[in-house]
């Protein structure tokens, strides 16, 4: 973490609850990629101007770590984050994108997950590098970039108290929404069909129009010639 970050934004996923840092994007139905990407990205409405301007990590290269933490745990839900974390890098590398995340051990990696005892609805202080400030839902995603919309840090914090049913959606959104798509999306019809959905957990995949956003802010990278 420098100390030279230009923003601080953090992202908070409510399980059937209210987005308190962006209000998320209502969408009336199934829209068209460009008005779906625009959504998620920069917060724009359909027919309505960007909020901020999109985010996206530099490199194509950017590693994920679960730390360590000395909250009160059991064995199995450390396991299972443990599982779902790779299970969320699989399914992001898997969207064909030009973005790769990659497993390390070691705080210094760019993504960084970690356990917390804040209650949901509880109060999360702004610690540098760990958290911005702003209230606790069963997953907390902080996100850090500079002045040219790159980012440079991200990380995240689950409760100990999350359902062991949600933990799959609501690792996955967090680490999806990492790589840049900040709001989430408010729309019956998008419910068990993207990882954005705001009043839903039942998506467990990074498909469709998820995949395509993926590779809307990363494209893939040209074969070479050989």
């Amino acid at each position: 973490m420098t100390s030279s970050l230009a923003r601080l934004v953090a992202i908070w996923l409510w399980s059937a609850g209210p987005a308190l840092a962006f209000d998320a994007v209502p969408l009336g139905g199934i829209v068209p990629d460009e008005v779906f990407f625009r959504a998620a990205t920069c917060g724009a409405a359909p027919g309505q101007a960007c909020q901020i301007a999109p985010v996206r990590w530099p490199a194509r290269a950017v590693t994920v770590a679960m730390l360590p933490s000395t909250v009160e745990s059991s064995l199995i839900l450390r396991m299972l984050l443990s599982v779902t974390l790779d299970y969320a890098i699989a399914q992001i590398n898997g969207a064909g994108s030009g973005l790769s995340l990659r497993r390390i051990a070691g705080p210094e990696a760019d993504i960084r997950l970690t356990l917390t005892d804040v209650p949901e609805g509880g109060p999360v202080a702004a610690v540098p590098g760990v958290s911005a400030a702003g209230t606790m839902g069963v997953g907390y995603a902080s996100l850090w970039w500079n002045e040219a919309q790159q980012i440079t840090d991200a990380s995240i914090l689950i409760s100990n108290q999350i359902a062991p049913g949600d933990i799959v959606s609501v690792v996955l959104e967090e680490v999806f929404q990492t790589t840049g798509p900040l709001f989430d999306i408010d729309g019956p019809a998008y419910e068990a069909v993207s990882i954005l959905s705001q009043t839903s957990n039942a998506t467990i995949t990074i498909a469709g129009q998820d995949a395509r956003l993926l590779r809307w802010l990363y494209p893939p990278q040209p074969l070479e010639a050989p």
